[in-house]
């Protein structure tokens, strides 16, 4: 099992040197999640435990992961995650395929339906649409990674042949893992992606999420054991599980733990990513 880091907390005149220092320390990706366009007083209460708000900072998550592909040579980048229905899907894979190709391949992307249904309001897309129009935004993608000449003709998106240069480095693109907590989202999930991805406190849970997705890979022909597990734990609080707690998730099935040593308005970073290193030293690789 690996360690990443969730960054999306740190300030951005930190954000080069934090990266830098987590490939160093030997952690395996840097992860940093989005909200677009969070309205101030929102209708329904944020489900999350850190209380997500609209006075949030908070970077372009694709820009940001951009800018750490610069200055880094080995370590993954993720988004995590990151709210796909609500943005246009050609702009966005121009962007997951420039982050691609500037890192040399270490890009995985991250998506989801988001948490926050007045976020779509704000961005003026159809909350009651989110998952017909994620599965279209995919098919897009699988797309645009594999065609020379793309159209498509769906519900939400319609446009005669396009180019698409460059491909991902990834072929056929970047590893792709949905987060989803929903029978439908455990279907999407198992049919097309690399993996799940999680907020997941507990490895007990974990234990409960690979049983229930077992029997769905089994009848979508897809090998159990090949089927990965990124959990991000206490996104945005400084909760950082115990050896013991990481030890158990290992043995649970995990294969990457995304920790969140960094609080939302983050003023110590580099003095707590060094104490998160010396603490989960043995699940760092070098």
């Amino acid at each position: 099992m690996k360690i990443g880091i969730n960054v999306m907390p740190v300030p951005a005149a930190e954000l080069a040197a934090i990266g830098q220092r987590v490939e160093a320390l030997g952690f395996e990706g840097l992860y940093y999640g989005e909200h677009i366009a969070v309205p101030m007083h929102l209708k329904t209460p944020y489900p999350g435990k850190i209380g997500y708000h609209g006075k949030v900072t908070q970077l372009e998550c694709y820009v940001a992961l951009g800018h750490l592909a610069a200055v880094t040579r080995r370590v993954r980048l993720a988004t995590g995650l990151s709210v796909l229905p609500i943005r246009h899907p050609l702009q966005t894979a121009r962007a997951i395929t420039t982050i691609d190709n500037l890192s040399g391949g270490r890009f995985d992307l991250i998506v989801g339906l988001g948490s926050i249904p007045d976020e779509y309001e704000a961005m003026n897309v159809d909350y009651r649409t989110r998952g017909a129009r994620l599965d279209e935004w995919l098919d897009i993608l699988d797309k645009l990674w594999t065609q020379d000449e793309i159209e498509h003709h769906g519900r939400f998106m319609n446009f005669e042949a396009i180019g698409f240069e460059p491909k991902p480095v990834q072929r056929p693109g970047p590893p792709l893992y949905l987060g989803a907590y929903t029978a439908v989202g455990f279907e999407r999930a198992a049919r097309r992606a690399t993996g799940w991805y999680g907020d997941i406190n507990s490895p007990a849970k974990l234990r409960e999420v690979i049983a229930e997705f077992t029997p769905i890979l089994e009848k979508h022909g897809r090998d159990p054991a090949s089927f990965k597990y990124k959990l991000i734990h206490a996104a945005g609080v400084d909760d950082l599980p115990s050896r013991d707690e990481l030890a158990d998730y290992a043995d649970a099935g995990a294969d990457c733990i995304v920790v969140s040593p960094f609080e939302l308005e983050e003023k110590a970073a580099a003095d707590k990513l060094e104490r998160v290193a010396e603490a989960f030293r043995p699940y760092l690789t070098f």
